[in-house]
């Protein structure tokens, strides 16, 4: 296992600057590592997204 997938298990995700993006004025991209979509709720402070995992229930995929 790499040491990027243990540090993202944990929630240490990290951004990949090369691909963000807006949606409805938000800056949103995904992590580096795993690619879990994550938003700007700060400037410089960048959340994971929890996104439902099509309709499988009350869970969620972080």
């Amino acid at each position: 296992m790499k040491l990027a997938a243990l540090a993202c298990a944990f929630g240490k995700h990290s951004l990949d600057t090369d691909k963000l993006g807006r949606i409805h004025g938000l800056r949103v991209g995904r992590c580096r590592h795993c690619a879990a979509p994550m938003e700007e709720t700060a400037p410089q402070v960048w959340e994971v997204q929890r996104v439902p995992d099509a309709g499988l229930g009350r869970r969620y995929n972080l």
